[in-house]
């Protein structure tokens, strides 16, 4: 169809542009707040390490797939200190935070494409474009363009350019999957997400164990994000050990692993987000047994509600955890209109993360309200942070919305935000039904860990740390090449 050729032919110049923009931007140097090759001690070890999997892709396309998770999830970050970065930190943070134009995530599947395409003889097909993806690429480009005239000056717009990952991964993982069989390697892809769990399990450790923290911490993830996906992992390993899709050994040894990084990192959320993904998946998933799976689920989170109460009653559960001390410090004043003073909260070891979130759910709240149809810019979220509170409670440190649908809205607006969401988080389980049909293996359970993602959503933007989002488009990318690759219109060369 030509409608699909003109979108794949603009989602490339797109990208082009994007890149070429990036370059533009860095003769302009400190003016854009631009950083020069601000390399660390763990930099040239990573850029070694990167170089050998390079090598290894080159040699055997397996390889490539084999470590695609890896470089995109766990890869040592340090890397990314070879390319030109900008500020990204409000100027009053007591730690200045930079962020590059491009990733190592950019070049790993850049490589991957020209690999492809030589293989080919650089016959580039069609990508296949439904009808969500050209609204989303029709309001992610008005939205961007909009943010690019509000911008205040080079700072904002390379804010803006910095975080274009989003759209970056997408459009790269589109090209990608146009090229290859990506069925060939569902065996590669999956001992892939065991790798990398193990991976960063090892790392935290060593982490943790340097800076001397009472919780594991990853150098690459921050807390929370580190247990959610890992949180997500786990889930989706249940449902391959499941449905007999992955080696037993394996898949058992990465869940004793998971759970240490869950309860060695103390994240609550992560917790919450295994049981009510698992639930709600189990309620949803065959809309012919709703009525029989509710009465299971409702029965689950009966047991489970009793069972917490009861442990946190006895004092069997860490004050963290228990109920019974958090609901003496959380009381609730429907008199006022933020959220922060409607839930009132006393300063705690155990409270302190519901109180902040609270102040940092009030800025994007205020930020939606002041930019409704294009948000603030991705990647400024920092910058204006403390022109939307009035009291200016929020923290000096590098911060996010710590929620990803109000992260989404504030920074896109109300409309691309939700879309965007709904894409990412829920897209591929609706799409489960259709391709669990046609196909088996290890790729049809991808939707289980953007679904966990979704939930933990809730108390953490996780998709705005660009590991994750990588990890997330690539698993929505797969789902949607599954979905339509029968269509005729997957052979078609686009040149």
């Amino acid at each position: 169809m030509a409608e699909n050729k003109i979108f794949s032919i603009y989602s490339i110049v797109l990208l082009i542009a994007i890149y070429l923009s990036s370059t533009f931007v860095l003769f302009f140097g400190k003016l854009g707040n631009i950083f020069f090759f601000e390399i660390g001690s763990l930099t040239i070890p990573s850029i070694g390490l990167f170089a050998l999997i390079c090598v290894l892709a080159v040699w055997k396309r397996k390889y490539y797939f084999l470590f695609l998770v890896f470089i995109l999830l766990a890869f040592p970050s340090p890397i990314d200190d070879i390319f030109p970065s900008v500020l990204v930190s409000n100027p009053d943070d007591r730690k200045q935070v930079i962020f590059s134009f491009i990733t190592r995530i950019d070049i790993y599947l850049i490589l991957g494409i020209l690999l492809g395409l030589y293989k080919s003889e650089f016959r580039f097909k069609t990508i296949k474009f439904n009808l969500l993806l050209k609204t989303f690429l029709f309001l992610f480009s008005f939205v961007f363009l909009a943010n690019i005239i509000k911008s205040l000056d080079l700072w904002d717009f390379n804010l803006l350019l910095a975080h274009s990952f989003h759209l970056r991964y997408l459009i790269l993982f589109l090209i990608l999957l146009q090229i290859y069989d990506i069925k060939k390697y569902q065996k590669e892809l999956a001992i892939g997400f065991c790798l990398s769990l193990f991976f960063l399990f090892i790392e935290a450790y060593i982490n943790t164990y340097l800076k001397g923290a009472g919780r594991l911490l990853s150098g690459s993830l921050s807390l929370n994000t580190f247990a959610n996906i890992t949180t997500a992992i786990a889930l989706y390993i249940t449902f391959l050990l499941k449905n007999k899709q992955i080696d037993k050994i394996l898949g058992i040894s990465t869940l004793v692993v998971a759970l240490i990084i869950i309860v060695a990192s103390g994240t609550r959320g992560a917790v919450l987000a295994y049981v009510l993904s698992y639930l709600l998946i189990l309620l949803l998933k065959d809309r012919k047994k709703v009525v029989v799976n509710l009465l299971k689920v409702t029965t689950g989170i009966f047991f489970l509600c009793l069972t917490y109460l009861f442990a946190s009653s006895q004092g069997y559960l860490p004050e963290r955890y228990s109920f019974e001390e958090i609901s003496k410090k959380v009381s609730l004043n429907f008199n006022k209109n933020s959220l922060s003073e409607i839930v009132e909260v006393s300063y705690s070891e155990e409270t302190t993360s519901i109180k902040s979130r609270l102040i940092l759910f009030d800025t994007s709240i205020n930020m939606i309200a002041d930019n409704p149809l294009s948000g603030v810019g991705v990647g400024r979220w920092n910058r204006n942070k403390k022109l939307y509170l009035e009291d200016g409670s929020v923290a000096n440190v590098l911060l996010d919305s710590h929620n990803d649908y109000l992260a989404l809205m504030s920074q896109y607006g109300i409309v691309l935000g939700l879309l965007f969401a709904w894409m990412v988080f829920f897209y591929p389980f609706a799409m489960h039904k259709k391709i669990r049909n046609k196909h088996e293996g290890p790729l049809v359970y991808l939707y289980v860990i953007n679904f966990t993602m979704g939930i933990a959503a809730l108390s953490n933007a996780g998709f705005f740390k660009h590991q994750i989002s990588a990890l997330l488009l690539l698993n929505l990318c797969i789902t949607l090449k599954l979905r339509y690759e029968d269509a005729s219109i997957s052979n078609n060369r686009l040149f």
